[in-house]
């Protein structure tokens, strides 16, 4: 068997590579160049040194490779921006016009080069991810609470193909706060649903400022200049982009980790195996804050916050000598990253103290999986950490006797905590 080396420890490369090979050019506002050349181009408006743009776009790469927060960034990159003449009162002077102006560089502003430029990066990594994947549609999904805006409601559940160009301008989010998602369907799942493909499409309902595919390549940055006098005067849409900007945070985690599965699955499956230890493991997710309060009623408070699965564990899972009724396939084994972000059906086992998560079959209708996770569980050669312990699949009929099973006092073994 071959050794194969894998990079998928929180370090998503295509997004590093984006960050790297946006080409530095002088630009005094955003507005100056279009859409399609932002894709190539880094810039931060009203600094005029090629030097310092070319410092800023560095650390932004590798502070997205070692996924430092902004404060970490904003530490390490201000004594090189004071040097530099860049920090606090700036005099900067529009090479264009020869107008002066008197700007504050402080956190403020460094937070806004730092929220827009990770979350541009971010976006078109997570867009591609979705493209290149094998599944041909997508959902558009809409928080339908009271604060949702009609027309967002209004395309909850609307079913196009994935290269529609209704996608071009309404690939969320739509406007300032939007919660809008797009979910990624394949045709065996649009069947199961009992979902169609939309006969009509909807007339573009993004805002103006937000009338663009954020994740497509040739329409990166068209976020900025408006946007970020807004958030100057507008606290509340100052609070709207923190709200955004954390839901990208929590996207970030969720690509590394759907990643990682990914490659270690692909490895695994073409009969190959991975010997360099540090990469035998991969986090998949972690225990949600729900679960862990359900879990400290439970009188069970777990020290690792994490859920990882390990190399061998997924060979267990789908070695050929395993009953095919009990075999979960590959696209199911993929699914644990967003089931245990969901985390909708999970119980406690009393008795061996695991976790249960389970979930929809993506083979039939007469099955469930459910994941079932060791809570501080030690692996050989590895740290303490919520560990997988197998996939496996239940019939729909056996399942209520199973949950239904009670210890030597008569009190049920499974106890629903989600």
């Amino acid at each position: 068997m071959s050794s194969v080396a894998l990079s998928f420890f929180a370090k998503p490369e295509n997004v590093v590579k984006f960050l790297q090979a946006r080409k530095s050019e002088l630009h005094f506002d955003y507005d100056e160049i279009m859409h399609e050349a932002h894709s190539r181009v880094f810039t931060v408006a009203k600094i005029t040194k090629i030097d310092l743009l070319n410092d800023i776009q560095k650390s932004l790469s590798e502070a997205y490779k070692e996924g430092q927060r902004f404060s970490e960034w904003q530490k390490d990159i201000s004594p090189l921006l004071a040097k530099k003449g860049w920090l606090g009162d700036v005099s900067v002077t529009n090479p264009n016009t020869g107008e002066t102006k008197q700007i504050y560089v402080g956190s403020r502003r460094l937070r806004r080069i730092f929220n827009t430029n990770m979350r541009v990066s971010i976006a078109k990594a997570r867009y591609e991810s979705q493209m290149n994947s094998y599944a041909q549609y997508f959902r558009y999904v809409a928080i339908l609470d009271s604060r949702v805006r009609p027309n967002h409601k209004k395309l909850h559940g609307l079913i196009l193909p994935k290269t529609d160009k209704f996608w071009d301008k309404n690939y969320p989010p739509n406007d300032w706060g939007c919660r809008c998602k797009v979910q990624v369907l394949t045709e065996d799942e649009l069947k199961s649903e009992g979902w169609q493909v939309s006969k009509s499409i909807p007339l573009n309902i993004a805002d103006k400022d937000w009338a663009y595919n954020v994740g497509k390549a040739d329409n990166k940055d068209k976020i900025l200049k408006e946007k970020i006098k807004k958030i100057d005067k507008d606290s509340a849409l100052a609070k709207a982009a923190l709200s955004e900007l954390k839901t990208l945070e929590q996207d970030r985690k969720l690509y590394v980790w759907q990643q990682g599965l990914n490659d270690m699955l692909k490895v695994l499956i073409s009969g190959s195996i991975i010997k360099d230890k540090a990469f035998q493991v991969v986090q998949v997710g972690e225990l949600r804050p729900k679960i862990k309060k359900a879990l400290n009623n439970q009188g069970i408070t777990p020290k690792a916050n994490s859920i990882a699965i390990y190399q061998n564990t997924i060979s267990h899972i789908t070695r050929d000598s395993k009953p095919k009724t009990k075999e979960p396939n590959v696209a199911e084994i993929k699914a644990v990253v967003e089931v245990f972000y969901k985390a909708k059906h999970v119980y406690y086992d009393k008795e061996k103290g695991n976790l249960l998560y389970f979930y929809k079959s993506l083979q039939d209708d007469k099955t469930v999986n459910y994941a079932v996770v060791r809570l501080d569980y030690v692996l050989k050669k590895f740290h303490v950490d919520n560990f997988i312990a197998t996939i496996t699949k239940i019939p729909f009929f056996n399942l209520r006797t199973m949950l239904d099973q009670v210890d030597k006092k008569g009190e049920k073994i499974y106890v629903r905590i989600k």
